[in-house]
């Protein structure tokens, strides 16, 4: 069996820009507090991984820390370099991608530069318009059906919209 016809283990990506709430997505579907949730950007750096059951479906869970740099400008520092390295190789490990946005601050320019790692790397991908915590929130979700993936609106911080969430994700 050829690499290219290998199935992938049950790996799920989180991945995003600095400051949309991927270790809140983690941990809301992890179940529990693991990965630092902090206004800080920058506070994940490293891939953290957990084997996760969700509705009697277990998969691996990993968190990434946020991508800030759009391919082609220069690496400001090595710290950047690695954390985009390890969402490179998170994506090279994953069977499905969630990307992480945030509804409050709209599509910005590294929302579409994760996108377009995601559509190079071959890996089906639903977007979690994060931070919907009010129902206005939602009506401004419709904004990111520009990623070209299907989104959901969710408050990983308030479990909203989780379960419309994984049920996308479940299948692959």
């Amino acid at each position: 069996m050829s690499s290219e016809n290998k199935i992938k283990p049950r790996v799920v990506a989180i991945i995003g820009r600095p400051n949309v709430g991927k270790s809140a997505v983690f941990n809301r579907i992890a179940g529990k507090r693991i990965a630092i949730v902090h206004d800080e950007s920058g506070v994940t750096r490293d891939r953290l991984m957990r084997e996760v059951d969700w509705e009697d479906q277990k998969f691996n869970l990993v968190d990434t820390g946020g991508v800030m740099v759009v391919r082609g400008e220069a690496q400001r520092n090595p710290i950047e370099a690695g954390v985009r390295a390890q969402v490179d190789v998170a994506l090279g490990d994953a069977a499905v991608a969630i990307l992480v946005v945030d509804v409050q601050s709209g599509v910005h320019p590294l929302d579409e530069e994760v996108a377009c790692m995601v559509r190079k790397a071959g890996v089906p991908c639903v977007v979690a318009v994060n931070k919907c915590d009010q129902p206005r929130h939602e009506t401004d979700a419709g904004e990111f059906a520009r990623l070209g993936f299907p989104f959901f609106p969710v408050a990983a911080q308030h479990d909203r919209g989780m379960g419309e969430l994984m049920e996308a994700v479940l299948p692959h």
